[in-house]
Formats: structure tokens, C-alpha cells, sequence
């Protein structure tokens, strides 16, 4: 152990996975004190595993000594409904619960792969869709026997987890044109919490909000910019944790004008609320002048550590600029200087209307992927993409790969190849342990494991184990496809299983990686990955 605080940290999430995993649909409200059995079910019944969105599981059956032994428990393909699939599976109660781009729920036996049950959400998503934007669907929670998701439509919909029914549905944001839902609520102790994404085109105002689990009338909301502006959207799931809900947001809009100047409170950075009845505790503005599009828009980090000799309640966050900031998580106070993960220009040129090239571009950095946290040495994983772009200002036509964004549109930069890193950073100070340099982005996020393994996807196509310690690589399996999102792990039927949803994101999109749709689910002794 690194520090007591950090102690304290692990054996609170080596507790909350037990509980969560003998009471199956938990409500995340109770912890205990002892580990969990051997061979006992451990669920991954949040987003983020935990409510702090730590991504770290307390299971070492697979370890840096045997992870060369993985192979395919089951996989599943959804079918031609999917262009990019970026969901982030669940598991609780021995089900593994995961969503198509559409919205489509698919549960299965979590061990065996079996299909349980399916739901289809009715969404018309032609007319749900604004300008600019592909429809995706990152997941669902599970509490207290339901499973709650958001639509594209912009509802929120409970279902039976054990069989499917539809519940409820209710809408998120009656009177605001261009609000989707993209991801997956958070449960919090009877409370639903969710965050309000939507087209930049259409000056869509960012909001999270808080709806009753029982019934989804709405308990509060929380507007992050005033009525006459745009942006400042919610993209990820808010974290939810020691009655403050902590959510990352979006650019103001519209972006790539060139034309904006100062900080707009709260864009492109963060919110923290009161819990109760979402009343601002504090904000950040991380990138203030922001026409880059660099949204802030990963689910923040919370975890206690010793910040110079003081047990410190700290949040994480990092955005698509490609830094990672450390905050109080009480005041929002800026513990040390933002760390940059990748390379960075001294000063960044505007958006002009005859182009200008900026690194990293609107899909670099850290676009939404989580961040990973192992409490035992006080280490930050974060995922990035090494990724430069062309930005025009105030071009409307839309050809090839190109993200129209507001007043503007970025395109990848022809002949230059995109690629990622894995970076491992000090808790405490932000301070880089280790950089491991990677041949094509890490857009989906990051999972660390008690076995030493910190475990992500490439855009390469490929499944990385990297050491904890030394960011070496200790396998990788083939998977053949792009990824939008992150692994997870969980034990059920007295084994460790590692599952991902692979098929790409819109970085893959850009830079041409493989998309399409699999998840794919581990185990030791499994079926060889073929591929080199």
C-alpha cells in the first residue's frame, strides 16, 4: 500500500464489488468490510464499476503470470443495425446487460452467453436525429431489480431486468429541441441521474437532471448554460458520489466559429452539484476561448488519496485538449497544473476559413474515454489519441471524413496517421509514472484489474494487457475492430471473465480503423484469439 488513504480506497471497492455481486441488482447503498469469497460472483454493476467510476476490480484469478492464456469464453454480433457501436456492458445477478446503437437491450447469462431476453425501444431515429449527428446508445444501469437507459429520443425508460418489460418511459427534456441520450443513466440511492447531449448545429443546451426510480417524475435540473446560449453538453454518465453529482460538458456553441473569446462558465470542463437537489456546489471552465470543440465530455474520477500529507477527496478529469486535471473535489480548487498526455503546441492556432492544422484536432485527446484508478499505488490510467486535424471556419458542406461542428467543420489531416498512448499518472500530483506510446488511438477507456493488468482496446484492432507497473505490453488479442469503448471484468460461475464491446467510435471513423459490432467475452483457457 502506497498511503492509508489509499487503503482505504481499496478495501472500500474490494468491499462494494462483494456486496454488489451476492446481491446481484444492488442499489449500491451498502458496503462491507470483508473481500469477496473465492470463487464468489462479483458483479460490474455500474458504468464505471463502482460509484466513484474507479474501472478498477479487485479480481487477480487473471494476472501479469497467466494473461497469455486468455481466450473467447462466447462473443455475439447485433446485426446490420449497428455503424458504430460504443456501449459499455453491465453485469449484475449473474446477467450481462448490454445496448446496440439503436438502443436495442440484450441480456444474456453472463457466464454462458445464453440470450435471456431483448427489449427494442420504439425511436424513429431519422427524425430523432439533428444535423451532424449518428445515433449511439453507451449502456444502462441496473438497480433494485430494473434496468434503466436512455433513448435517442430523449426518454427515459425503465424495464424488469428479468425479462425485459417495459416499466416506464419518460421524456428527459419535454420542450427542448435536440436533446438525445446517449448515455447511460446513474442510479444513486432511489435517484436517477442523467446528463443532456444534443446537436451542436442546433444550439442545444446542456442539463443534467434527476428523476424517481420508482415512477421517473423528475426531481431537479440543472441547466449548465443560461436560456440564450448553447452548448455545455453532458455526454457521459454523471459520477455520482458522497451526495455530489460531478459531470463533465461539453463546448459552447457553436463551435469552429473563431470568433469566441474568454471563458464561458460552464463549457468545456466540469460541474459539481448538489446531489439533493442539484444546486451548483462549484464549476470549472478548463479550456476558456474553446473554438476547438474540446469537449470535456469523459464521466469524472473520484478517489481519496494523501495530497501532501492531507486525506484529500480528489476528482479527476481530462478532455479532448488532451490534459488531465486534478481538483478538490469539495472546492473544485486545482490541486496541481493540468498533466499533458500527449504533445502539445504552446499556443493553438484558430480555426480559420482557409485551414488551419491543430493538434490535437476534435478527436484527439481524450474525447470520452474513462479513466482507471488502483487505489494500492495511488495510479491514474488514462487512454488518448495522437490525433491532428484541419479546422475551417464557417464551411457548410460536409464530404468524406470531415465532423461538421457548429460554425465549422475538422477533417483528419491527410498522410498523418493518428495514434494513441496509454499513460500511468500520480494520484496525488498529476506527476506521469509512464507513457506507453501505441500505433492508433485508445478512445474507449481503460480498465485496471488487482492482478496487475491494465486492459484497453486499440484502434490497431487489437485487445492490450499492459503491465500496471511498467506499461509493457503482456499480451493482445485480435479482435479485428476499432473501439469505442471500455473493457470491464466480472466472476460468475466461479470465473474471471474480461468482455468488450468492439466496432469503433467516430475517431475510428475518421482515421478508416475497422468498425462494425462484436462483443467478445474472456476467460483463461479460451478459445486462441487468432491474429498476430
Amino acid at each position: 500500500m502506497r498511503r492509508g488513504a489509499t487503503a482505504a480506497a481499496l478495501a472500500a471497492v474490494v468491499a462494494l464489488a462483494s456486496a454488489l455481486g451476492a446481491a446481484g441488482c444492488g442499489s449500491g447503498e451498502s458496503r462491507t468490510t470483508t473481500a469477496p469469497e473465492p470463487g464468489a460472483d462479483v458483479a460490474w454493476p455500474r458504468f464505471g464499476g463502482d460509484d466513484d467510476q474507479s474501472r478498477f476490480s479487485p479480481l487477480a484469478e487473471v494476472s501479469t503470470a497467466n494473461v497469455g492464456r486468455l481466450g473467447l469464453a462466447w462473443s455475439w454480433q447485433p446485426g446490420d443495425d449497428t455503424t458504430l457501436w460504443e456501449s459499455f456492458p453491465v453485469v449484475a445477478g449473474g446477467t450481462l446487460y448490454v445496448t446496440t446503437d439503436s438502443g436495442q437491450v440484450v441480456a444474456f447469462d453472463a457466464a454462458a452467453g445464453v440470450r435471456r431476453w431483448s427489449y427494442t425501444p420504439q425511436v424513429d431515429l431519422l427524425t430523432a436525429t439533428a444535423e451532424g449527428q449518428v445515433p449511439v446508445n453507451r449502456g444502462v444501469a441496473v438497480a433494485q431489480g430494473r434496468v434503466y437507459l436512455q433513448t435517442w429520443d430523449a426518454r427515459l425508460v425503465a424495464l424488469d431486468a428479468d425479462d425485459g418489460r417495459e416499466l416506464w418511459s419518460v421524456p428527459i427534456a419535454p420542450g427542448e429541441p435536440g436533446v438525445t441520450g446517449a448515455g447511460p443513466p446513474t442510479y444513486d440511492g432511489g435517484r436517477l441521474v442523467v446528463g443532456g447531449s444534443g446537436s451542436d448545429p442546433a444550439g442545444t443546451r446542456g442539463f443534467v437532471a434527476a428523476f424517481d426510480a420508482a415512477d421517473g417524475h423528475e426531481l431537479w435540473r440543472f441547466h449548465t448554460v443560461p436560456r440564450e446560449r448553447g452548448g455545455g453538453r453532458v455526454w457521459m454518465p454523471p459520477t455520482v458520489s458522497g451526495g455530489t453529482v460531478y459531470a463533465g460538458t461539453g463546448n459552447p456553441s457553436p463551435a469552429l466559429t473563431g470568433g469566441r473569446r474568454g471563458c464561458e462558465p460552464w463549457t468545456s470542463g466540469m460541474v459539481a452539484l448538489d446531489a439533493r437537489d442539484g444546486r451548483l456546489r462549484w464549476g470549472a471552465t478548463e479550456v476558456c476561448d474553446d473554438v476547438w470543440d474540446y469537449d470535456g465530455g469523459q464521466p469524472p474520477l473520484v478517489y481519496e488519496t494523501d495530497v501532501n500529507g492531507i486525506a484529500t477527496r480528489v476528482v479527476g478529469h481530462a478532455n479532448k485538449s488532451g490534459s488531465y486535471w486534478l481538483r478538490d473535489a469539495a472546492s473544485g480548487r486545482e490541486l496541481a497544473p493540468p498533466t499533458q498526455l500527449i504533445p502539445q503546441p504552446a499556443r493553438r492556432p484558430r480555426p480559420t476559413r482557409a485551414g488551419t492544422t491543430i493538434c490535437p484536432g476534435a478527436l484527439g485527446g481524450v474525447a470520452y474515454g474513462p479513466a482507471a484508478h488502483d487505489p494500492r499505488g495511488g495510479t491514474i490510467f488514462q487512454g488518448a489519441a495522437v490525433m491532428c486535424m484541419v479546422y475551417r471556419r464557417g464551411a457548410h458542406s460536409q464530404s468524406g471524413r470531415a465532423v461538421r461542428v457548429g460554425g465549422g467543420e475538422a477533417r483528419v489531416v491527410p498522410g498523418r496517421a493518428a495514434r494513441g498512448a496509454l499513460v500511468a499518472l500520480d494520484d496525488a500530483t498529476g506527476r506521469v509514472r509512464w507513457r506507453r506510446r501505441l500505433p492508433a488511438p485508445l478512445a474507449g477507456g481503460v480498465l485496471a484489474t488487482a492482478g496487475g493488468i491494465v486492459f484497453s482496446g486499440c484502434d490497431d484492432g487489437f485487445l492490450y494487457a499492459f503491465d500496471a507497473d511498467t506499461g509493457r505490453t503482456l499480451w493482445r488479442g485480435a479482435i479485428g475492430l476499432a473501439f469505442g469503448s471500455a473493457p470491464l471484468t466480472f466472476r460468475a460461475a466461479g470465473r474471471q471473465y474480461v468482455a468488450v464491446v468492439a466496432g469503433g467510435s467516430s475517431v475510428a471513423e475518421q482515421t478508416g480503423a475497422p468498425v462494425g459490432a462484436r462483443l467478445v467475452v474472456l476467460r483463461l483457457g479460451g478459445t486462441a484469439l487468432r491474429g498476430k
